[in-house]
């Protein structure tokens, strides 16, 4: 394989952990970082512009990538950038050209060329991706590790979340930050029916939430939050209906939280 780095250049310093974004028609871009807190540094996103996204990263125009660090800056690279991507995720995608672009925590760009063992990956999860017969894990550095699954196969894979998967007997798989995958056949799941980034909503109407370690939870939720009304899902966020903004942290529990604009006007959701 061949490694390669891209430096981008920092638009904005700031200080709180930013994991995702999310993007008013105006314009204006939130950051919500690891504890589930919002944050408004003054970014600005052409909204128009936006070709793709993923959870830490947008494409602006053909040319244009753009990700987000766990402080909340935003980075701008002017790159060439592949023609067509084949596949993408929250921290990753793949593009046509066999090139492997992993984002990390710092808002830098690791680009793998895939070998031939790696080539034609079939099925792509938030921090994840498998080929015919492997799995891989895309860590916070940006990088991919083969994973080992036990009991699971990719082709019994029949729904992909952001971290986590749910098989054909109807066993929900999580995947932690360090690479492990982990079967939940203990928790009696339904169908996953509402896919986030780090949480889900099954046809039974619980919502449950994961991790960065792997584990699957029935959180204590929010007095206000009415499951049935979520409507727009974000990475570790979600909106409903009448533009109540919840978060999900990275020990898996739901909060409530209040900005000073109209989420019901949110363009662009980081998944």
């Amino acid at each position: 394989m061949k490694y390669y780095l891209v430096i981008l250049v920092s638009l904005f310093v700031s200080k709180a952990f930013s994991q995702s974004y999310f993007v008013l028609d105006s314009g204006i871009t939130l950051s919500v970082d690891r504890e589930g807190f919002v944050y408004d540094y003054n970014h600005h996103t052409p909204v128009s512009r936006v070709t793709i996204k993923g959870g830490q990263y947008l494409i602006e125009d053909t040319n244009v990538l753009v990700t987000v660090d766990q402080r909340g800056s935003l980075f701008r690279k002017f790159e060439i950038l592949p023609e067509s991507i084949i596949g993408k995720g929250s921290n990753y995608f793949i593009g046509a050209n066999n090139l492997f672009y992993g984002i990390d925590n710092e808002g830098y760009v690791n680009l793998v060329e895939l070998d031939n063992k790696m080539k034609n990956p079939v099925k792509f999860g938030g921090n994840f991706f498998t080929t015919e017969n492997d799995f891989y894990v895309v860590n916070e550095k940006g990088a991919f590790i083969k994973a080992t699954a036990e009991g699971v196969k990719p082709s019994d894979i029949i729904i992909l979340g952001g971290n986590y998967f749910m098989t054909n007997r109807g066993v929900v798989y999580t995947v932690a930050d360090d690479g492990r995958i982990i079967s939940q056949k203990a928790f009696r799941v339904g169908i996953i029916q509402k896919k986030g980034g780090n949480y889900f909503v099954d046809t039974a109407g619980s919502i449950y939430t994961v991790s960065s370690a792997g584990e699957l939870k029935l959180p204590s939720i929010p007095m206000s939050l009415r499951i049935p009304a979520i409507s727009r899902l974000g990475t570790n966020y979600f909106m409903d209906g009448a533009g109540k903004l919840f978060t999900v942290d990275h020990l898996g529990n739901v909060f409530e939280r209040w900005i000073n604009y109209d989420v019901k006007s949110t363009s662009i959701l980081s998944l």
